[in-house]
């Protein structure tokens, strides 16, 4: 399939629970580029949504073995190549893939589809100024807390867009500090709490937490 601006791409296998997917990536992408440069936001291309983050991984496998997705509206917010959509499409979840790249778009769509899923929605979305018109159940977030001036923003969406007994699930591996970004949720009124898990990542330990968003009044 054509991908956008001409980028070579390439499938890649992965293993989450029992499932096995093929993904489409930007191809040579780990040679070409470091996550220190992607986290600096120092290069053009390929950028941040193209990588295959760890906690995209760590935070699909938690859907997978413990998220009921059934008929929940999901959104995957900054979605890249749309790992934790498809997880949750594929789980019976109707899902819409939101990044503000309309590049990591046409991936996402490509994946899902070459996956099983079946429909979905794409969504061209800044959430630092831009909403949706509905509300999610469910709304994944894989490694998106790197731009601290955007915590308040984000806190902000969330509370325009969970649900009232929804939950959002976050991987957060840390690589900035996103301190604020929980001090932000205290302050529009959303609860949160974290696990975290062992995982790693070029042969070394790194420390991912799935972090479970969700309003005040929202049982356990």
């Amino acid at each position: 399939m054509r991908t956008p601006r001409h980028y070579d791409s390439e499938p890649v296998e992965l293993t989450v629970g029992s499932r096995v997917l093929t993904l489409l990536r930007v191809k040579d992408l780990e040679r070409h580029v470091d996550r220190a440069a992607l986290l600096r936001d120092e290069t053009e291309e390929p950028p941040y949504w193209a990588h295959l983050w760890t906690g995209a991984l760590t935070l699909a496998c938690y859907l997978e073995e413990r998220v009921e997705c059934h008929d929940l509206q999901v959104l995957d917010l900054g979605c890249g190549l749309g790992l934790t959509g498809i997880i949750a499409a594929l789980k019976g979840g109707c899902v819409t893939f939101a990044d503000k790249e309309s590049d990591a778009l046409v991936f996402a769509a490509t994946n899902a589809q070459q996956n099983g899923c079946g429909p979905f929605v794409t969504r061209t979305l800044d959430f630092t100024k831009e909403q949706l018109s509905q509300r999610f159940s469910l709304i994944l977030g894989a490694e998106i807390l790197y731009d601290q001036p955007t915590f308040a923003a984000l806190a902000s969406f969330l509370v325009q867009h969970l649900a009232l007994q929804g939950v959002a699930l976050f991987a957060d591996a840390r690589r900035t500090n996103t301190d604020d970004f929980y001090r932000q949720l205290e302050q529009v009124g959303l609860r949160w709490e974290r696990e975290d898990l062992q995982e790693r990542e070029d042969r070394l330990p790194l420390t991912v937490s799935i972090v479970k968003i969700y309003w005040d009044d929202h049982g356990h």
